[in-house]
């Protein structure tokens, strides 16, 4: 796979030394070096930026104007799968960031060998197989990577499968159908009659409703939220300790 890296950081000296990082990495690395785009602000990066294009970028926070916080949160917008590093001076951003989903926070000055972590992790999450389902649609299939359905919702004689790009597929299939082929995957919860959500794609839960990262809120059943919200809160913190296990062995190394 080809790579494209954008770096956001109003420092020269910082761009040219994460650069230089970045390319001395990908001498040893099987995966192909692209572009690798420099931006002096969060506001140059933002006029410039068009999804998919960047599958990583460097992010700074400390920066004039618009901060790297905001910046990221704009970009999360436009990009679901964009992979954000964020860069400071200082762990007291940590938490600020979690809403949007980091892939990784580092501390300056980081090292060669912090960056080349991040790289190879990156590119270990890029190119994973990702479990497919496929779904009939009218007269024809339609395989989709699991990943990328947000929620699927019953509507009357068609099941609704929204997707994280915003596009919507709608399938033939009977819900119970559907419904089976994701009882494996600890991703998908059944949060009200006809309705499964990816909790990947929650970034709230409110008063009897989860709300999705582009903004669609789904009711979550009365009989059996307890049940229910519970399942959410052990996927929450099953992902931050599979997350904390990845940093203590990374760190280990």
């Amino acid at each position: 796979m080809e790579l494209n890296i954008a770096v956001v950081d109003d420092i020269l000296s910082d761009v040219v030394r994460l650069r230089n990082f970045i390319r001395n990495w990908s001498y040893g690395s099987a995966c192909e070096l692209g572009i690798i785009q420099s931006y002096a602000s969060g506001e140059e990066m933002l006029k410039d930026f068009a999804p998919k294009v960047f599958q990583i970028v460097f992010m700074d926070i400390i920066m004039d104007k618009l901060n790297g916080i905001e910046t990221a949160r704009q970009l999360r917008q436009e990009d679901t799968e964009l992979l954000i590093v964020f860069m400071t001076t200082s762990n007291e951003y940590a938490f600020q960031t979690f809403p949007l989903h980091p892939f990784d926070y580092v501390l300056k000055p980081y090292s060669k060998k912090d960056v080349e972590k991040i790289l190879d992790e990156a590119v270990r999450v890029l190119t994973a197989t990702e479990p497919t389902i496929t779904i009939r649609v009218a007269h024809s299939e339609y395989t989709l990577q699991m990943r990328m359905i947000s929620a699927v919702v019953s509507q009357g004689h068609t099941v609704e499968i929204n997707l994280t790009n915003g596009k919507c597929v709608l399938s033939t299939m009977a819900f119970k159908e559907v419904e089976k082929l994701f009882a494996e995957d600890s991703r998908f919860l059944l949060c009200n009659r006809g309705i499964i959500v990816n909790m990947s794609q929650i970034s709230a839960q409110e008063k009897g409703v989860f709300v999705m990262k582009d903004g669609t809120r789904y009711p979550i059943r009365v009989h059996g939220q307890s049940k229910i919200t519970a399942a959410f809160s052990r996927y929450l913190i099953n992902s931050m300790r599979a997350e904390e296990l990845y940093r203590k062995g990374a760190e280990g190394e």
